[in-house]
């Protein structure tokens, strides 16, 4: 449980996935902290406006209202909270504000993983096609060194922010048979803070490095548009039960591939990629689910 603690003791609990003692020690909230400064990497490396950032937000917190299962679904906003406006969308840390942040929730989620014959038996004790249970079609995983720094400075001259996140990626696809991210039909990604997602947008391969923005001002990332992104609201606004949210991201995977997502299902949905991080991307899991 975490959800029901002060929160700068919530901040001293997530932050064990840091480099305790080594880094970020002059950040009150250590997360937004890390989060704030990927931001500011991109800003140097390509330029970023806040308004992007906000509007990563404003979907996901749309999102999540057709979610049942949501924190955020019955939050209101104003014409001011996804602005830079200090009363109604405050600093947390840095550039990171109070709607740039994902939820600290209690929650819980469970995967079942089944023998070819066990699933051939629950398909037919339930009298459906065995074709029609989700699959876990490919997967990817990548380490990186646990400090924050020291990823950046050895991506200083590559294209990607963090190359291990797009390997874990291309690794997923490619042992899915996954060629193209037209194949793709939907995304469940680690938005633990809004530049979280924008990182993931373009690593996904849905714009080139540094241009996730003509992703966000197109449309692409919402649902009905050419990549739906956490049609679930993610973890800005469906919440981020720590150590949860990667099986929370496959279990909505499931929903949306085998039509049982209900109002926030993306049609036709039939292969969504997920993408989860640990730490500052120190490791890196990316599942692909299909039908």
């Amino acid at each position: 449980m975490m959800r029901n603690v002060p929160g700068q003791k919530a901040a001293e609990n997530l932050a064990a996935a840091a480099w305790a003692g080594h880094e970020f020690q002059d950040a009150t909230f250590l997360w937004p902290r890390a989060f704030s400064d990927l931001g500011e990497e991109y800003d140097r490396r390509y330029g970023l406006k806040y308004e992007h950032l906000m509007r990563i937000a404003e979907v996901n917190f749309a999102n999540a209202k057709r979610n049942p299962n949501a924190q955020t679904r019955q939050w209101a906003f104003n014409d001011k909270s996804f602005t830079a406006d200090d009363e109604a969308n405050p600093v947390v840390e840095g550039m990171i504000r109070k709607n740039d942040c994902g939820q600290v929730t209690d929650g819980s989620a469970v995967v079942f993983l089944a023998s070819d014959k066990a699933a051939a038996d629950y398909a037919k004790k339930r009298g459906v096609p065995l074709e029609s249970l989700a699959r876990i079609q490919g997967w990817g995983h990548r380490s990186a060194p646990i400090s924050y720094e020291r990823k950046i400075r050895a991506s200083r001259d590559a294209p990607y922010v963090f190359p291990q996140v797009r390997r874990a990626i291309e690794d997923a696809r490619g042992r899915a048979g996954v060629s193209d991210i037209g194949q793709i039909d939907a995304v469940e990604t680690h938005d633990c803070f809004t530049t979280t997602e924008y990182m993931a947008i373009e690593h996904l391969g849905l714009t080139a490095p540094g241009e996730a923005w003509k992703a966000i001002e197109a449309g692409d990332i919402e649902i009905g548009g050419r990549l739906p992104v956490n049609p679930s609201g993610g973890l800005i606004g469906g919440g981020h039960p720590v150590g949860a949210t990667g099986v929370r991201m496959a279990l909505d995977a499931c929903k949306q591939v085998t039509g049982k997502a209900g109002d926030y299902q993306v049609d036709g949905a039939r292969t969504v990629q997920t993408l989860n991080i640990g730490g500052s991307t120190t490791t890196t899991v990316s599942l692909i689910v299909g039908v």
